[in-house]
């Protein structure tokens, strides 16, 4: 369950399955007047064992912007910045939904090559630790090699077999979940009574394949445990700004 396919044909565009990532939080560090800071990178982040998850060099010429997908993934990425990189005075953190996060990404690019046509732009999506290493164990266990892991999969997604149908907030059809975190998996399962399936896990190329192949569109992204933070810290910030 771990290679990276080409997208296939689309039972529904794919547009539509871009714009069900609305539920994943991701987090950058952006200068004083909101402008992306791009640091720079040998790896992106290390595995249990100090091996890279994402297993790339940043190239000549090659601008990168992680995406955290946890808050403080990005705060300690912003105190390291302001450690080794200078005019980061008034950096700061800003969160926003993964597929506006997309949408601004093909922006930056065409920003970033009409200012210079040889510079290109990487933005790898860094899920939280706990969720990549809890990955690695059910494929290692799958009979995967720490070699094939570090190099197929960079976003895991969880769900089980057979899996979990839950009715999404706002709808009145069940619909099986897809899970960033594997702790929310563990939250589902255990509200089903006598629930006995596997935990699996996909890389997030191979669940918007099941979304735009699935005619019937039976899947769908549970919101993330940091989304809902961000969302509940908004809400208070709000509350506590109101007269």
């Amino acid at each position: 369950m771990l290679g990276l396919e080409a997208m296939p044909v689309l039972a529904i565009p794919e547009a539509e399955a871009i714009r069900k990532l609305e539920v994943v939080a991701v987090h950058v560090v952006v200068n004083a007047e909101g402008e992306p800071i791009f640091p720079v990178y040998h790896y992106v982040a290390l595995n249990a064992e100090g091996q890279p998850v994402f297993p790339f060099h940043q190239q000549l010429n090659q601008l990168v912007l992680p995406m955290f997908m946890t808050a403080e993934q990005a705060q300690q990425e912003k105190k390291a910045l302001e450690g080794r990189i200078p005019d980061t005075e008034g950096s700061r953190v800003v969160s926003m939904p993964l597929n506006v996060a997309l949408e601004r990404n093909e922006r930056l690019v065409q920003e970033i090559k009409a200012r210079d046509e040889s510079q290109s732009l990487v933005t790898p999506l860094v899920p939280a630790m706990a969720d990549w290493r809890k990955a690695e164990e059910l494929l290692r266990a799958e009979g995967f090699s720490r070699q094939e892991i570090a190099r197929n999969l960079k976003v895991p997604v969880f769900l089980t077999h057979p899996p979990i149908s839950i009715t999404p907030p706002g709808t009145e059809e069940a619909k099986i979940a897809l899970f960033f975190n594997y702790s929310q998996l563990q939250q589902a399962k255990q509200a089903v009574p006598g629930f006995e399936g596997e935990d699996k896990v996909l890389n997030l190329t191979q669940a918007l394949n099941l979304l735009v192949q699935e005619e019937e569109d039976t899947y769908f992204f549970f919101p993330t445990e940091d989304l809902i933070k961000t969302f509940q810290a908004q809400q208070e910030a709000a509350q506590e700004s109101d007269p």
